[in-house]
């Protein structure tokens, strides 16, 4: 079947009768119903009731009509990223990133992106859980990596998830534990916590105090902060401790690195996009990220 007798079911479902379909593609009525019928001969099942003044759409003629409409609009979409591949991308990608995690990967993944599609102008913006999660879900950035459970939630974003977060306690070198190994999850019910608030990451903000909740405890929290860099002077000044995925850390002085175990808290790291947006610089970078890592 040729992508020509879609277009001419699809017309004459629309215009309600294969004379004015006839008319909209510039051919004559008889050979819409010609191929309207070799269709169905093909298909093997009716795709209209002809039985009254108006043929009417069957039932599953009707389902056949609206995978019609998306094989259409799926082909049309394949001839214009095939189009910008053919003759150079343009255009913008919009990346929003939430901390040092990605500054780890990413630098790779750029130098290939701009040196692949030089034309294309890179936009990115560095900002909390909470507002990257915003920009996503009305389309004002592209692509954006942060927690999955701050946007997992929404049906128009479709997430690809990088890696699961190992997570571990950070205490200052004075601090008592700063020879330990590894902590359990319940023992934290002793310690004053430093956390990010609920600013930063409302999902994330949640997701915490369950954990707390389900290890066994209340937790004590001495401060919520807005920023990673935050988090760590104070945990460096021997204020709190905190629990921290190890990826994002660095060779921070003063901080002493202990693995958690038995616990609730856990952590996906994701890429996602909104899946409503067509650019196709997204697929080409989110492709280049997963083929690259």
């Amino acid at each position: 079947m040729d992508f020509r007798k879609l277009e001419y079911f699809i017309a004459a479902v629309e215009h309600g009768s294969f004379t004015k379909a006839a008319q909209v593609c510039f051919v004559s009525q008889t050979a819409m119903s010609q191929q309207i019928a070799a269709m169905e001969q093909e298909l093997d099942f009716l795709l209209f009731d002809r039985s009254s003044y108006r043929p009417t759409l069957t039932r599953a003629g009707k389902a056949f009509y609206e995978s019609s409409k998306q094989i259409i609009a799926d082909y049309q979409q394949a001839v214009e990223k095939a189009k910008a591949l053919n003759n150079g991308f343009s255009g913008s990608l919009r990346i929003g990133i939430s901390g040092p995690v990605e500054k780890r990967f990413l630098p790779e993944v750029l130098s290939k992106f701009v040196a692949w599609h030089p034309e294309a102008n890179l936009e990115l913006c560095e900002l909390s859980f909470r507002k990257l999660s915003e920009k996503i879900r009305n389309s004002e950035i592209d692509i954006m990596f942060g927690l999955a459970n701050e946007i997992e939630i929404y049906p128009q974003i479709e997430i690809t998830t990088l890696f699961t977060s190992t997570l571990c306690v950070i205490v200052s070198t004075s601090h008592p534990w700063h020879d330990r190994a590894e902590v359990y999850g319940n023992e934290l019910k002793s310690e004053k916590l430093i956390i990010f608030s609920k600013t930063y990451g409302p999902k994330y903000h949640e997701s915490f105090f369950k954990s707390c909740e389900l290890d066994g405890f209340e937790p004590n929290i001495l401060k919520e902060v807005d920023n990673f860099d935050e988090l760590i002077l104070l945990v460096s000044a021997n204020k709190g401790v905190a629990i921290i995925s190890e990826e994002v850390l660095t060779e921070a002085s003063g901080i002493h690195q202990i693995k958690l175990k038995e616990t609730h808290h856990h952590s996906e790291f994701c890429m996602a996009r909104n899946k409503n947006e067509k650019n196709p610089l997204i697929d080409e970078f989110m492709k280049l990220l997963i083929d690259t890592n």
